[in-house]
């Protein structure tokens, strides 16, 4: 018989994470933390005096901002962010880890050793992004079996705990990011359609945005400026969560607040007022929805259910607008906080069949001829198209412009557009060629994308019979290799994590 720990799913998240596992039943469960929490705050405090990185809801009370990590999810996709501490540098990917490595140790003493686990990620992650995921877990001590997409693991759940078939859309809006995904649900088979996101559109964002209500009601009060140091902002942005979550419940909330030797200053705050103060995000959402349904040519009736991921849902005007927008009211997954891990745990388990499709596009810059002008500029040439099935590989011809080449250098890029400036270059491949080769030589791009979402890259060189096969390596103080990782790993085994 399986052991408990043996399908294993994490949802790391922004603002919470958690862990799930399936039961023998085959129906998947949230396990609890050490502190009986069934959602984890994605908070790390790093302790001056004994060493103890603290992870969770102790942690977000270190009272101490300049030694607490928030919302480093945010960061996964850049190579050269990190934290300083006590002289130390500490990437996203390290600081991850830690995360991981609390909820691997507290919710191994409930259903065992744990070692295979599916993370997930959010749906538009790009490449470094999920690279670095990976990283987190396998220097937490955790094998990554594979990494899915956050709205699709809440689909695989919510169409496992209800009897659904049609076109479904999930909607996930959480602490730090927007993910649109439709799919189509037939008994145990899953097909996505599509996965369209937003990176830095979530809860957090709506926190931002209320604390700057608080310091301009300050300024006009007191004629000075409420935010003075790390402390007050952290302080004040706890109190923007708090009133925004209780501003999902009550139509008028009052709040009081100040700087440590200034007069306390009371705002009436309504619910009207806040979404008036978070009008432009909001639009922002529905323009997205309205991006997905046009790329499918679907028009919002083609949509069977409208299914709610995601804290951020809790917001009453999301609910409002959706139900505009599809003429219906959207339905929850369950729980919407914990429907993410609950989801990876099926995928580990492989209890549905999912058919998955890429969320970026990926090419390479090419010279190109217009037709008509007869003019050449260098493009971005797509080679795997966005919404592609996965796993795929596919490959695109190109031909070298001058005579004696010795160099050929290919730049892998990532996005949709055609201009080279609104894409990213995620990888360069340059390798030596026999001399004396004709211009027009044939090379030939191969792209293969599997399960993970991770991309890989062939690069065959007719004239020479050439071929290199290479992943993508990324460079930057934040991004760690192979062997770094290993050390890491073994540090991170004499950290004291509580």
């Amino acid at each position: 018989m399986a052991s408990s720990s043996e399908f294993v799913g994490i949802d790391l998240g922004t603002s919470t994470s958690a862990l799930a596992h399936v039961r023998e039943d085959g129906n998947p469960e949230i396990v609890p933390n050490s502190d009986g929490e069934r959602l984890t705050p994605s908070v790390v405090f790093f302790d001056g005096h004994e060493g103890v990185k603290l992870v969770g809801s102790a942690a977000r009370d270190g009272g101490d901002p300049e030694r607490t990590v928030h919302h480093i999810k945010r960061f996964m996709d850049d190579p050269e962010y990190f934290v300083e501490i006590d002289g130390e540098q500490w990437t996203p990917t390290e600081i991850s880890s830690l995360i991981l490595a609390k909820l691997k140790k507290d919710c191994a003493e409930i259903i065992g050793e744990i070692e295979n686990v599916v993370l997930t990620v959010p749906a538009n992650f790009n490449e470094l992004a999920r690279k670095a995921t990976v990283a987190a877990g396998q220097m937490a001590g955790l094998n990554v079996s594979r990494i899915v997409n956050e709205p699709t693991a809440a689909a695989l759940y919510y169409a496992h705990s209800r009897a659904v078939s049609g076109r479904v859309m999930i909607y996930d809006l959480g602490g730090g990011t927007l993910d649109i995904t439709i799919l189509e649900i037939f008994g145990n088979n899953v097909d996505i359609l599509l996965s369209e996101g937003a990176r830095h559109l979530g809860g957090y964002d709506f926190d931002q945005i209320l604390l700057e209500l608080f310091a301009r009601e300050y300024r006009n009060q007191n004629g000075k400026e409420l935010v003075l140091n790390p402390y007050q902002k952290r302080r004040l942005l706890t109190l923007s969560e708090d009133t925004k979550k209780m501003l999902s419940k009550l139509n008028v909330v009052t709040e009081t607040f100040g700087t440590d030797n200034e007069a306390i200053t009371r705002l009436t705050l309504t619910r009207e007022a806040f979404e008036s103060a978070v009008r432009r995000l909001l639009t922002r959402t529905v323009m997205l929805v309205e991006q997905a349904l046009d790329t499918l040519n679907f028009k919002p009736e083609d949509i069977d259910h409208v299914v709610l991921v995601g804290g951020s849902t809790r917001i009453p005007k999301v609910i409002e607008l959706l139900e505009k927008q599809f003429g219906k009211k959207p339905v929850s997954c369950g729980n919407v906080d914990e429907c993410v891990a609950l989801g990876a745990a099926l995928v580990a388990k492989r209890a549905l069949d999912v058919s998955e499709v890429c969320n970026h596009s990926y090419g390479t810059l090419a010279i190109i001829e217009n037709v008509a002008t007869g003019v050449a500029s260098v493009q971005n040439s797509v080679v795997i198209p966005k919404n592609t099935r996965i796993p795929c590989a596919m490959s695109q011809v190109y031909v070298t412009t001058e005579n004696d080449e010795r160099y050929i250098e290919v730049e892998i890029t990532q996005g949709e557009d055609h201009d080279p400036r609104y894409v990213d270059v995620i990888g360069k491949i340059v390798f030596e060629v026999p001399p004396d080769r004709p211009a027009g030589s044939e090379v030939t791009v191969t792209y293969s994308y599997d399960e993970s979402q991770r991309v890989r890259a062939e690069i065959f060189d007719a004239f020479s019979g050439v071929r290199h096969n290479v992943d993508i390596d990324y460079s930057g103080k934040g991004v760690l290799t192979a062997d770094e990782i290993q050390r890491k790993s073994a540090y991170l085994k004499q950290i004291k994590i509580a």
